[in-house]
């Protein structure tokens, strides 16, 4: 067929190579997707139905205990519901940020999921772990650490550097009245009080308690995990006005032992039988 304008040939050539587009499109994607013109608009129309296509959402909380209760249940009846019987859900456990997620319906590698129905545990850290947290490592005046003993003192107690136990009240006048007594040029320095004296300064408490050296601080750090005891070691900084700081002893092994605790959590209350536990995260 021999055609009077060029016109019309650009047109067939176009068609044709749409055409030859669109099949290549729908092999690589399996039929799933179509080129589709820049000015065209597409409308969802399931916001206008009585029911939605299928089931998806995010199930969020912050209690173990809930989020146990939530996942196994769903993952029961996905597992009723599946074309296979005995199929489990994932369940993805990030201890170092005390998160897990879940995905109902993820699916398998042979016919994978859409991986938006979905539960997550976000687990806060209690205000008293807060706190000390925030007291770690941080310098701060005589007043300041004494009024911070005064108010957490149900949940203190605190020792010599020979770890005899001290009286807390007396412990806290003694913060109250160190001074410092210079005896050459103005220079700091850190150390324990359990420490030698410094050759340039002493440090004397105006009475006849002994300072704190250990400060032993219980709580429960996470919401849902048990109470442990952090060990906080008090040290002091000598200059014109003194300065304290405390640091709490080994938190690094008290980060993984509490990693550990819930992470056992978590696979003792998830159903073995509908949920598998793996230690990671999970991008889909």
């Amino acid at each position: 067929m021999k055609l009077e304008h060029t016109t019309d040939a650009d047109l067939l050539f176009a068609q044709l190579q749409a055409n030859n587009t669109l099949e290549t499109i729908k092999e690589l994607t399996i039929n799933s997707a179509i080129p589709v013109h820049k000015d065209v608009t597409i409308q969802d129309l399931e916001a206008f139905m009585p029911w939605r296509r299928r089931y998806r959402g995010t199930m969020t909380t912050t209690q173990i205990d809930q989020f146990a209760e939530y996942t196994n249940r769903t993952a029961g009846e996905v597992q009723a519901n599946g074309e296979e019987p005995g199929v489990t859900v994932p369940c993805f456990v990030d201890p170092e940020n005390m998160t897990a997620k879940v995905f109902f319906d993820l699916g398998t590698v042979e016919q994978p999921g859409h991986a938006d129905f979905t539960a997550r545990l976000n687990l806060p850290k209690t205000a008293a772990f807060e706190e000390l947290l925030g007291k770690d490592g941080r310098a701060q005046d005589q007043k300041e650490l004494a009024e911070w003993l005064e108010d957490w003192a149900p949940q203190l107690k605190v020792t010599s550097e020979t770890g005899e136990p001290l009286n807390l009240p007396a412990a806290v006048g003694a913060v109250r009245r160190i001074t410092i007594g210079a005896k050459s040029e103005s220079t700091s320095e850190e150390r324990t009080f359990g420490g030698r004296r410094s050759s340039m300064a002493e440090v004397e408490a105006q009475n006849k308690d002994t300072l704190p050296a250990f400060v032993e601080f219980t709580c429960e750090p996470y919401h849902g995990l048990q109470e442990r005891t952090f060990r906080l070691r008090v040290s002091l900084i000598t200059s014109e006005k003194p300065r304290l700081v405390m640091r709490i002893v080994r938190l690094e092994h008290h980060q993984e032992e509490m990693a550990k605790e819930f992470r056992e959590h978590l696979e003792h209350a998830l159903d073995g039988d509908l949920v598998d536990t793996f230690v990671g995260n999970f991008k889909p």
